[in-house]
């Protein structure tokens, strides 16, 4: 089930709280491992406009192949989606090595949803997947794995938008 956004806001300083970052998930020093299976940033504004977010995604440590964002079929505020180094907000979608897009698929019991994703191996270092939506947020945007290269996610991490009450897949 996708978890809540955490709004963490790395900056104290007043000029930057127009234009900062926030963190899903928090790497644990005592149980070297991570809460969340992957690394998430949310961006905003992005482009200078107020209600464009970016949300970026990267695996904690290693590489990561055939990534793939998964949003509800119906969403239509998605304004552009690709891989970008990472701590950008900025993603090229020319850039995306093999693109995946998918038709709407109904998950077993659940809502319609579509996927778009990469071949790109991701990394925490230097390439991250980045969603950029515009407006009303999607109720959940879920990533993952595939373990086919035109395949769905094998599993889901994601996270909902506190604006929303739903419950979510």
């Amino acid at each position: 089930m996708p978890r809540p956004a955490e709004n963490i806001c790395p900056s104290n300083n007043a000029e930057a709280s127009r234009d900062h970052i926030h963190s899903h998930g928090v790497y644990s020093q005592t149980r070297q491992q991570a809460e969340t299976r992957y690394r998430w940033q949310i961006h905003h504004p992005v482009d200078g406009i107020k209600d464009r977010v970016a949300v970026e995604v990267s695996p904690w440590n290693g590489l990561l192949p055939r990534w793939r964002f998964i949003i509800p079929a119906d969403y239509d505020g998605m304004v552009r989606w690709g891989v970008a180094r990472s701590g950008s907000d900025d993603p090229d979608h020319e850039a995306v090595r093999r693109p995946v897009t998918s038709e709407p698929v109904q998950l077993m019991d659940g809502p319609d949803v579509k996927w778009v994703g990469g071949h790109n191996p991701l990394s925490a270092s230097s390439l991250s997947a980045v969603f950029v939506f515009q407006g009303e947020p999607p109720h959940y945007l879920g990533f993952g794995q595939a373990a086919e290269p035109d395949g769905p996610p094998a599993s889901v991490e994601g996270i909902y938008f506190q604006a929303h009450h739903h419950s979510h897949p």
